[in-house]
Protein backbone atom coordinates (compact mmCIF):
# COMPACT_ATOMS: atom_id res chain seq x y z
CA UNK A 1 0.00 0.00 0.00
CA UNK A 2 1.54 3.45 -0.92
CA UNK A 3 2.10 6.17 1.70
CA UNK A 4 0.76 8.76 -0.34
CA UNK A 5 -2.42 10.36 1.30
CA UNK A 6 -5.44 8.47 0.13
CA UNK A 7 -7.96 10.45 -2.50
CA UNK A 8 -11.70 11.11 -1.63
CA UNK A 9 -12.37 8.30 -3.94
CA UNK A 10 -9.97 5.54 -1.42
CA UNK A 11 -11.50 7.38 1.34
CA UNK A 12 -15.49 6.73 -0.05
CA UNK A 13 -14.41 2.89 -1.19
CA UNK A 14 -12.78 2.12 2.42
CA UNK A 15 -15.85 3.64 4.18
CA UNK A 16 -17.73 1.79 1.89
CA UNK A 17 -15.89 -1.65 2.47
CA UNK A 18 -16.55 -0.90 6.47
CA UNK A 19 -20.13 -0.32 6.36
CA UNK A 20 -19.89 -3.57 4.17
CA UNK A 21 -18.49 -5.13 6.63
CA UNK A 22 -20.67 -4.31 9.59
CA UNK A 23 -23.89 -3.87 8.29
CA UNK A 24 -23.67 -6.44 4.80
CA UNK A 25 -24.89 -4.54 1.49
CA UNK A 26 -28.60 -3.83 2.52
CA UNK A 27 -26.65 -1.36 4.79
CA UNK A 28 -24.74 0.32 1.94
CA UNK A 29 -25.41 3.18 0.54
CA UNK A 30 -23.82 6.41 -0.52
CA UNK A 31 -25.09 8.02 2.50
CA UNK A 32 -23.70 5.37 4.38
CA UNK A 33 -19.93 6.16 3.37
CA UNK A 34 -19.88 9.45 3.32
CA UNK A 35 -20.70 9.34 6.84
CA UNK A 36 -18.40 6.81 7.93
CA UNK A 37 -15.43 8.03 5.88
CA UNK A 38 -16.20 12.18 7.62
CA UNK A 39 -17.30 13.40 4.02
CA UNK A 40 -19.72 16.11 2.95
CA UNK A 41 -23.07 14.31 1.95
CA UNK A 42 -22.63 13.72 -1.99
CA UNK A 43 -19.12 13.25 -1.56
CA UNK A 44 -19.36 9.06 -2.44
CA UNK A 45 -22.22 9.91 -4.97
CA UNK A 46 -19.61 12.12 -6.88
CA UNK A 47 -17.22 9.38 -6.86
CA UNK A 48 -19.50 6.42 -7.95
CA UNK A 49 -22.74 7.80 -9.52
CA UNK A 50 -24.59 4.59 -8.84
CA UNK A 51 -24.51 1.78 -6.55
CA UNK A 52 -22.69 -0.52 -9.33
CA UNK A 53 -20.14 1.95 -9.40
CA UNK A 54 -19.84 2.15 -5.95
CA UNK A 55 -19.95 -1.90 -5.69
CA UNK A 56 -17.23 -1.89 -8.45
CA UNK A 57 -15.05 0.70 -6.41
CA UNK A 58 -15.28 -1.63 -3.22
CA UNK A 59 -13.93 -4.43 -5.29
CA UNK A 60 -11.23 -2.60 -6.77
CA UNK A 61 -9.96 -1.08 -3.80
CA UNK A 62 -10.28 -4.68 -1.88
CA UNK A 63 -7.74 -5.59 -4.77
CA UNK A 64 -5.57 -3.21 -4.63
CA UNK A 65 -5.43 -3.37 -0.72
CA UNK A 66 -5.39 -7.45 -0.36
CA UNK A 67 -3.17 -8.42 -3.84
CA UNK A 68 0.25 -7.45 -2.33
CA UNK A 69 -0.03 -9.82 0.73
CA UNK A 70 0.04 -12.84 -1.63
CA UNK A 71 2.61 -11.15 -4.44
CA UNK A 72 4.76 -9.50 -2.06
CA UNK A 73 5.67 -12.81 -0.08
CA UNK A 74 9.49 -13.54 0.21
CA UNK A 75 11.45 -15.58 -1.65
CA UNK A 76 11.47 -18.81 -1.08
CA UNK A 77 7.56 -18.28 0.54
CA UNK A 78 6.62 -21.33 -1.43
CA UNK A 79 10.01 -23.17 -1.73
CA UNK A 80 8.87 -26.53 0.38
CA UNK A 81 5.63 -28.17 1.71
CA UNK A 82 6.40 -26.93 5.04
CA UNK A 83 7.41 -23.36 3.78
CA UNK A 84 4.29 -23.41 1.75
CA UNK A 85 2.37 -24.09 4.83
CA UNK A 86 4.11 -21.74 7.48
CA UNK A 87 3.29 -19.02 4.24
CA UNK A 88 -0.41 -19.79 4.64
CA UNK A 89 -0.66 -19.33 7.93
CA UNK A 90 0.62 -15.89 7.61
CA UNK A 91 -1.15 -14.98 5.10
CA UNK A 92 -4.49 -16.01 7.03
CA UNK A 93 -3.51 -14.46 10.49
CA UNK A 94 -2.91 -11.55 7.61
CA UNK A 95 -6.49 -11.58 6.59
CA UNK A 96 -8.05 -12.27 10.02
CA UNK A 97 -5.59 -9.51 11.91
CA UNK A 98 -5.18 -6.42 9.99
CA UNK A 99 -7.47 -6.99 7.04
CA UNK A 100 -10.30 -8.74 8.96
CA UNK A 101 -12.70 -6.27 7.95
CA UNK A 102 -12.20 -6.32 4.21
CA UNK A 103 -12.01 -10.36 4.62
CA UNK A 104 -15.48 -9.45 5.94
CA UNK A 105 -16.39 -7.26 2.99
CA UNK A 106 -15.61 -9.42 0.58
CA UNK A 107 -17.09 -12.76 1.78
CA UNK A 108 -20.49 -10.58 2.19
CA UNK A 109 -19.97 -9.22 -1.99
CA UNK A 110 -19.03 -13.09 -2.74
CA UNK A 111 -22.84 -14.20 -0.64
CA UNK A 112 -24.22 -11.51 -2.26
CA UNK A 113 -23.30 -12.47 -6.43
CA UNK A 114 -24.00 -15.93 -5.31
CA UNK A 115 -27.73 -14.77 -5.18
CA UNK A 116 -27.14 -13.61 -8.94
CA UNK A 117 -26.66 -9.99 -7.79
CA UNK A 118 -24.49 -7.43 -9.42
CA UNK A 119 -20.35 -8.06 -9.70
CA UNK A 120 -20.42 -11.67 -10.47
CA UNK A 121 -18.42 -11.72 -13.27
CA UNK A 122 -16.30 -9.03 -11.37
CA UNK A 123 -15.55 -11.37 -8.53
CA UNK A 124 -15.22 -14.45 -10.46
CA UNK A 125 -12.37 -12.72 -12.57
CA UNK A 126 -10.75 -11.70 -8.79
CA UNK A 127 -11.28 -15.07 -7.55
CA UNK A 128 -9.45 -16.61 -10.52
CA UNK A 129 -6.49 -13.93 -10.30
CA UNK A 130 -6.02 -15.59 -6.79
CA UNK A 131 -5.93 -18.80 -7.87
CA UNK A 132 -3.67 -18.33 -10.65
CA UNK A 133 -1.79 -16.98 -7.86
CA UNK A 134 -1.79 -20.06 -5.52
CA UNK A 135 -1.12 -21.90 -9.05
CA UNK A 136 2.36 -20.41 -9.23
CA UNK A 137 2.92 -21.12 -5.41
CA UNK A 138 1.95 -24.68 -5.06
CA UNK A 139 4.07 -25.24 -8.41
CA UNK A 140 6.80 -23.47 -6.67
CA UNK A 141 6.02 -26.15 -3.89
CA UNK A 142 6.29 -29.31 -6.22
CA UNK A 143 2.34 -30.44 -5.55
CA UNK A 144 1.19 -32.11 -8.42
CA UNK A 145 -1.87 -30.66 -10.59
CA UNK A 146 -0.75 -27.24 -9.01
CA UNK A 147 -3.72 -26.01 -11.44
CA UNK A 148 -6.17 -28.04 -9.64
CA UNK A 149 -4.81 -28.11 -6.40
CA UNK A 150 -5.05 -24.14 -6.25
CA UNK A 151 -8.31 -24.23 -6.66
CA UNK A 152 -9.12 -26.57 -3.60
CA UNK A 153 -6.64 -24.44 -1.85
CA UNK A 154 -7.91 -21.01 -2.25
CA UNK A 155 -11.86 -22.82 -1.22
CA UNK A 156 -10.16 -24.29 1.91
CA UNK A 157 -8.83 -20.91 2.55
CA UNK A 158 -11.97 -19.05 2.49
CA UNK A 159 -13.39 -22.01 5.10
CA UNK A 160 -10.54 -20.67 7.25
CA UNK A 161 -11.45 -17.38 6.63
CA UNK A 162 -15.24 -17.75 7.02
CA UNK A 163 -15.20 -20.00 9.81
CA UNK A 164 -13.09 -17.67 12.06
CA UNK A 165 -15.10 -14.83 10.70
CA UNK A 166 -18.54 -16.24 12.06
CA UNK A 167 -17.18 -18.31 14.97
CA UNK A 168 -13.96 -16.65 16.47
CA UNK A 169 -11.73 -18.85 18.71
CA UNK A 170 -10.27 -17.14 21.42
CA UNK A 171 -7.10 -15.09 20.35
CA UNK A 172 -4.32 -16.82 22.12
CA UNK A 173 -5.45 -20.16 20.59
CA UNK A 174 -5.72 -18.18 17.13
CA UNK A 175 -1.71 -18.58 15.89
CA UNK A 176 -2.18 -22.34 17.01
CA UNK A 177 -5.38 -23.05 14.99
CA UNK A 178 -4.62 -21.19 12.31
CA UNK A 179 -0.93 -22.83 11.66
CA UNK A 180 -2.89 -26.47 11.82
CA UNK A 181 -5.33 -24.80 9.81
CA UNK A 182 -2.69 -24.35 6.51
CA UNK A 183 -0.62 -27.60 7.59
CA UNK A 184 -4.02 -29.74 7.02
CA UNK A 185 -4.95 -28.10 3.78
CA UNK A 186 -1.27 -28.64 2.37
CA UNK A 187 -1.49 -32.18 3.33
CA UNK A 188 -4.87 -32.13 1.71
CA UNK A 189 -3.69 -31.23 -1.56
CA UNK A 190 -0.48 -32.32 -1.88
Amino acid sequence: MSTRPSTRRQRAADAAIEVIAEQGLRGLTHRAADARAGLPAGSTSSCFRTRRSLLEGVLERLLELDEPAVTRLPPGAWSTRDQAAATLAGLLKHWLGPARIRTRARMQLYLDAGDGALLRAELDAAGERFVRMAEEGLRAAGVPDAGRAARMLVAQLDGVLFDACARPSPEKEEDAWLRHAATTIMRAIS
